[in-house]
């Protein structure tokens, strides 16, 4: 494989519904261990080492309405996975206990209407990005009940304790549209250096860059197939030196860019061959650099291994 970062390509599952086996991937995160989780559409979480091995899986409880779609980390070390259609967000351990779940159905400050990505920056706030309805991004802090100082609105954590009692909304931003700090189906958060917020806003085939108060820095990306062009944003990362990797559904391929927001390389296109795409809906970076792809419709995992 002729990379500038990554060295070679591991495929971790094949189409299926047994152990190690996916049904449309549609979403992943790897935690302080470097274990990978998956989510796909038979509504349920499987766990591997980082060597590729299965290790456990559960199954969400409910999922006559949707599957889960939008995973995270926080830092205490649980696995934030999203239920769009339940409007809701759930903290497991990574043994698949659940520890905390929050969330209301609702168009006003501190409700759902679809939630899609998650992330937690330094200061241990998560931003929740919405689309359809509202097209926008909430941050809320968890925490014991009323130790949040002017919250916009408080909700109650459920299966929760301490430290998770109450879901607290502190800012909110966005609407539906096409100007700079507006969204077309906001997808992937990601939270990179100096907590900017960076948003796959898919639908407008861009990413937009705010700091962590919802003020508009910048954006980059328009439609089209051409280096630094986007079809369909659906993920981001950011890693510690503000490397972006941008998962893009309709190219079926992962761009790489700088810091300044410039193309470095980009990854795979249309196929089936490894390092190649069909669709990609997720992606994640282990403590390494290594990128993990959720490779849809090709029903599978790649593993691209760092330089």
């Amino acid at each position: 494989m002729a990379s500038k970062h990554f060295s070679q390509v591991t495929i971790l599952g094949s189409r299926g519904v047994a152990p190690g086996q996916f049904n449309k991937p549609r979403s992943l995160i790897c935690d302080r261990e470097d274990n990978l989780y998956v989510a796909d559409l038979t509504g349920r979480i499987q766990k591997f080492s980082p060597d590729g091995r299965y290790l456990l899986q559960w199954q969400m409880p409910q999922t006559d309405l949707g599957k889960p779609k939008g995973m995270g980390l926080d830092r205490d070390g649980n696995i934030l996975v999203i239920e769009p259609h339940y409007m809701r967000v759930n903290h497991f351990s990574p043994e698949g206990r659940r520890v905390a779940q929050w969330g209301i159905k609702g168009t006003n400050a501190g409700e759902f209407i679809l939630p899609r990505g998650i992330a937690q920056d330094s200061r241990g706030e998560f931003f929740v990005s919405e689309y359809t309805v509202v097209d926008r991004l909430q941050r809320f802090r968890l925490g014991p009940a009323g130790t949040t100082s002017s919250p916009l609105r408080c909700l109650s954590v459920q299966s929760g304790g301490p430290p998770f009692e109450e879901a607290c909304l502190t800012a909110a931003w966005g609407s539906p549209g096409e100007q700079p700090g507006q969204f077309n189906r906001a997808e992937g958060v990601a939270v990179g250096p100096d907590d900017a917020v960076y948003v796959a806003d898919s639908c407008n085939h861009r990413i937009q860059v705010f700091d962590r108060d919802g003020k508009f820095l910048r954006s980059h990306g328009r439609a089209g197939s051409h280096p630094g062009e986007f079809s369909y944003p659906y993920d981001i990362r950011v890693a510690p030196d503000g490397t972006q990797f941008v998962c893009e559904f309709g190219n079926s391929r992962v761009t790489v860019l700088d810091a300044r927001d410039q193309v470095l390389e980009v990854l795979g296109g249309p196929g089936a061959a490894p390092g190649h795409f069909a669709n990609p809906w997720s992606i994640a970076l282990d403590s390494r650099g290594n990128l993990y792809v959720a490779d849809s419709q090709n029903h599978r995992v790649q593993k691209f291994v760092r330089r």
